[in-house]
């Protein structure tokens, strides 16, 4: 597989070394004390990124960090818990909406300096909570994703030869929810579809058309940042990609992108 070198991946991977960076430097800096539950809003320092410090009584407690989504897009999230000698190490977070409903279960996405999580969001207010942390720093990215994956099959995105288009799959929407695109065939060609996926956890990429009507499940993704890339005979006619989360259950978000090409 080609490592991605453009696009959002790429921009999501310098998005969050920048917001790695702050974490590192907030690990030097003197916390400001947080109560058992607090909600804080995060700082901004500009280009869509927040940044935030605390810690909390004993080590107990809930912090929620306030960040607005002016435009449906992601929020990339970073951070560390702060050992008492300076030393960063993971820490899980968890996504809730304007209410403070939780959008995940608890400890599902970890974070650390040199990992992250990318969640898919519409626009709104949205409170990063963290838990239980002596100390820790944390930082969010937002930046806006063109969604164009249709809502089904009669409304699916036309998706121009070579042309590589996004989609996004948002926190708090519909498990069972799906996007639809299609492309053309004027006769039997062999064609290669690219997908590559970003996000809290799996999802499913689906193949319609003239002899895979029932559908056939091309791959199941989940933070794969290089291009997944299959190889299809086809016949002429019109073909339909329907793009999920890897189960009806799953509250999975984060965002996604295709391409196909003739060979």
């Amino acid at each position: 597989m080609k490592e991605r070198k453009k696009g959002e991946h790429a921009m999501v991977r310098k998005l969050f070394m920048l917001m790695a960076a702050f974490v590192l430097i907030l690990c030097m800096k003197t916390t400001t004390y947080a109560a058992s539950t607090k909600t804080v809003n995060m700082e901004s320092v500009g280009s869509g990124m927040y940044i935030h410090i605390g810690t909390m009584k004993r080590g107990k407690g809930t912090v929620y960090h306030r960040v607005k989504v002016k435009k449906k897009g992601i929020l990339i999230v970073a951070g560390a818990a702060i050992a008492e000698d300076g030393t960063p190490y993971g820490m899980a977070v968890r996504l809730c909406d304007s209410k403070k409903r939780s959008l995940e279960p608890y400890k599902r996405s970890y974070v650390s300096t040199e990992e992250f999580i990318v969640y898919g969001v519409d626009p709104g207010t949205y409170y990063i909570e963290v838990k239980n942390q002596s100390y820790y720093s944390l930082s969010a990215g937002v930046k806006k994703v063109k969604d164009l994956g249709g809502d089904s099959k009669k409304t699916a995105y036309q998706i121009a030869h070579k042309k590589r288009i996004s989609g996004l799959v948002t926190a708090g929407e519909k498990a069972g929810s799906a996007d639809w695109f299609k492309f053309k065939l004027a006769k039997n060609r062999k064609v290669k579809i690219e997908l590559a996926a970003i996000g809290t956890d799996a999802f499913r990429f689906y193949l319609y058309g003239p002899g895979c009507r029932n559908g056939i499940c091309m791959a199941s993704l989940k933070n794969d940042a290089k291009d997944f890339q299959k190889k299809v005979a086809l016949k002429k006619g019109t073909y339909y990609i329907k793009v999920v989360r890897a189960s009806k259950k799953s509250n999975a978000s984060g965002f996604y992108d295709v391409r196909w090409s003739m060979q």
